[in-house]
Order: C-alpha cells, then sequence, then structure tokens
C-alpha cells in the first residue's frame, strides 16, 4: 500500500521562521551590545576631553604663576618680605564650568629628606647624625610618638645612605626583602617625600602628621629656612632645628613679631634676645637666612564636577625665568 505523501514545506518555512528569529535575536543582542560600547566609548571621550581641559587650564596656571615668580625676583627685597602678596595663600579664579585655585608657597620651608645625608668626598651618601635628630624632633613636634619618630628616622637615614649595613633601629634590605611584597631600599636620595611610605615603621596616619613639613628636593643638604617668608605653620620646622629650646608659643611669638617688611638681615634675626640667649653656633647660623632657591605651584582645577590637582617645583638660580625641576598632574578622587 502506498502511503500519502509527506508534505514538507510546512516543516521547512518553520525552520526557517526559527531560523529567522534566532538571526533577529543575535542581532538584537549584538546591536544592544555595540550601543552599549558606544555610550561607554562616548563618556570615556567626555572624561577625556574633560581632563584634557583641566590639564591645560593647568598648565596655563602654572606658566603664569612661573612668570610671577621671575617678575618678583627680579627684586628679592620685595619679593620676600613677610607680607609679600603671594604669601597669603590660594587664590581662586572662575574658569568654564568651574574654578581654578592656585598658589606658590616658599619651596625653602621645609625639612629636606634628603639632607639626612651628606657626601663623604668618595661619592658615598653617609647620615648625618645632626639632621636625623633635627628630622626626630620635628616629627615629636607634630604628635609623633618618640619611639616611632627615632624608628622613622633612622630608617629615612638607611634608606637613603649608600650602605646597606642598617644603623641602630634602622632598616636595610634584609627588613624589606621578607616582606609579603618585597623590594629595596633605595641607597639613593628620594625623588619624592612619599617614598616615606615605603618605610618599615611609617603609616598613612604617621606619614600625614609630617607631610606638609617634608619635601625631598634633588640636594643631599638641609635646605636654609627663609626666616622672612615662614608661616605661623611653620612653627616645628624651628623647633626641631632650635633642638626643642624654643617651644611652640616662643617660635610663634617670633614669627608675628617680625617687622612687615621682614629682616633686614640675618644678623637682625640672630640679634633677638630670645636667639641670642640660645647661643647659636656657626652650624645653626647656616640654617636661617633670608634667600629662597626653590619655590613650589600648586594649582587644583574644578572643571565639570571633576577635580584635578598639579604641583611643580621650580629652581631660581637667577635669569628671567626659574627653572621646572618636576611636574606632578592627576585627578583627585
Amino acid at each position: 500500500m502506498i502511503g500519502r505523501p509527506v508534505d514538507l514545506s510546512h516543516r521547512e518555512s518553520g525552520a526557517s521562521l526559527v531560523s529567522a528569529l534566532l538571526l533577529v535575536a543575535v542581532m538584537a543582542s549584538m546591536a544592544m551590545m555595540l550601543a552599549g560600547e558606544l555610550r561607554v566609548s562616548l563618556r570615556r571621550s567626555a572624561n577625556m576631553e574633560v581632563r584634557d581641559q583641566a590639564y591645560w587650564y593647568a598648565i596655563g596656571a602654572r606658566e603664569y604663576a612661573s612668570g610671577l615668580i621671575g617678575a618678583a625676583m627680579d627684586d628679592p627685597a620685595t619679593a620676600l618680605r613677610p607680607d609679600a602678596a603671594w604669601l597669603s595663600g590660594a587664590r581662586d579664579f572662575p574658569i568654564e564650568r568651574g574654578v581654578l585655585s592656585g598658589r606658590v608657597r616658599d619651596g625653602n620651608n621645609c625639612f629636606n629628606i634628603n639632607g639626612l645625608v651628606v657626601d663623604d668626598g668618595q661619592g658615598d651618601l653617609v647620615v648625618d647624625a645632626i639632621q636625623q635628630r633635627r628630622f626626630e624632633r620635628l616629627m615629636t613636634a607634630v604628635g609623633v610618638p618618640a619611639t616611632d619618630a627615632g624608628r622613622i628616622a633612622a630608617e629615612a637615614g638607611d634608606w637613603i645612605d649608600s650602605d646597606v649595613r642598617p644603623m641602630a633601629g634602622g632598616a636595610e634590605d634584609e627588613i624589606y626583602t621578607r616582606l609579603p611584597t618585597p623590594y629595596r631600599s633605595g641607597n639613593t636620595l628620594m625623588a619624592e617625600r612619599e617614598e616615606l611610605l615605603a618605610l618599615a615603621s611609617m603609616t598613612p596616619a604617621l606619614y600625614r602628621r609630617i607631610e606638609p613639613l617634608v619635601c625631598a628636593r634633588p640636594v643631599a643638604a638641609p635646605l636654609p629656612l627663609n626666616i622672612n617668608t615662614m608661616a605661623a605653620d611653620d612653627w616645628p620646622l624651628l623647633v626641631a632645628l632650635f633642638d626643642g629650646e624654643l617651644g611652640r608659643v616662643a617660635v610663634e611669638g617670633l614669627l608675628l613679631g617680625r617687622p612687615a617688611s621682614g629682616f633686614a638681615t640675618a644678623e637682625a634675626f640672630w640679634a633677638l634676645e630670645a636667639i641670642q640667649a640660645l647661643d647659636p653656633d656657626a652650624t645653626l647660623r647656616e640654617a636661617i637666612g633670608l634667600e629662597t632657591r626653590y619655590f613650589s605651584v600648586e594649582v587644583d582645577v574644578l572643571h565639570d564636577g571633576q577635580t584635578y590637582h598639579l604641583d611643580a617645583l621650580y629652581e631660581w638660580t637667577g635669569g628671567s625665568l626659574p627653572t621646572r625641576l618636576n611636574q606632578r598632574y592627576g585627578q583627585v578622587t
């Protein structure tokens, strides 16, 4: 018996419909994915545009500040007075969809962490015991426990000096190579003060206490403080310099009692009764002067809801403009 012929047209049309639906689903999925990637790309492009625009605002402010430093240093006696306008703090300037804030700081008025060492004349860096003690005193002045301050001062000296032998309370490679993420000590000058966070005993909380007072200048020597441009907040620097013989109240009194035009000569400062009573020696006298070699430029840009920060270090060696030594720029999170 011959059966009835099977009609395959319905089956073929059904399979075609399923294939078409699958194709549509795949195309829709791809379209959604591409749309998502497009949105991300557009957002990324917008963020990059905001970042680039903020960067150029910051660069413009940096160059403007550099020009002001150069112009001001044509007459250092006027530029480095206690009442000089640039010492009054940050200044704000409106920009499109935001605000720009900039300030210039005296880059000499800080504790140069690289001054913990001196060149021994044979190309090696060795720890300066006097500067190590001053660094320790600086830390205790701002509330760092004495035990921590002693260890950190020793570890900082070990980090910078040329040898690999730890001093008492210090740390060298034998400590750092045992950490979960091992590393070695620098055995050279620090490039930036944040390197202090790599020390074995340093914590973020302790670092925040000393951060405004320390710096890393590219010289293995302490920076002479400019007594005419020091701010009231710089009092720990003088407390450390005088080895605690002058307390905070006495130092703040000295700074507030400066002539409006500043001390005409360094000798005028050393002639103060409170200072003469300390019988300062020649080494101490070299640590305070009326000159400034370094200037720090800080710029904050709030643009389109995002904040960016730029800081640059300049060195004044004469001429029409200072020399820029380094710069950092990035988004503030």
